[in-house]
């Protein structure tokens, strides 16, 4: 309860909606340069559709953060385990920049399992 009386944001959840803009407009140039990879058309924009969606996402997570909904941690969570997946086995099919896109989602991870952002998304949030 006394988030609501401060009416302020933990750090952790101020530290994981940076981050979550971060990897939004990070998402957005990867989608973009996949289609400049590929010479634009159809294909290029189909290819970079789930960095589209993936970021477009985050960029929702990242607005609806302040109300504190269990949605958003329960998404936050499985978006970070599910990056963790891809990042390990983006490393072991040979790909050494799988290494350093795992720091983000590990980082996001400890921020979202910290107890002050557990108890932030255990109270109901009211304000905008």
């Amino acid at each position: 309860m006394e988030y609501l009386m401060k009416n302020r944001l933990p750090l952790a959840v101020r530290v994981q909606r940076v981050l979550l803009w971060f990897l939004f407009v990070m998402m957005i140039g990867n989608g973009l340069m996949l289609i400049l990879e590929t010479g634009g058309g159809a294909f290029g924009i189909g290819y970079a559709s789930p960095y589209f969606a993936l970021g477009s996402f985050m960029a929702v997570l990242a607005a609806k953060i302040k109300s504190g909904a269990k949605w958003i941690r329960i998404s936050l969570i499985v978006l970070y385990s599910v990056m963790i997946f891809l990042q390990i086995n983006r490393f072991f099919n040979g790909d050494l920049g799988g290494l350093i896109g795992l720091l983000f989602p590990i980082f996001g991870l400890v921020l979202v399992l910290r107890r002050t952002s557990r108890e932030f998304f255990a109270v109901s949030w009211s304000g905008a």
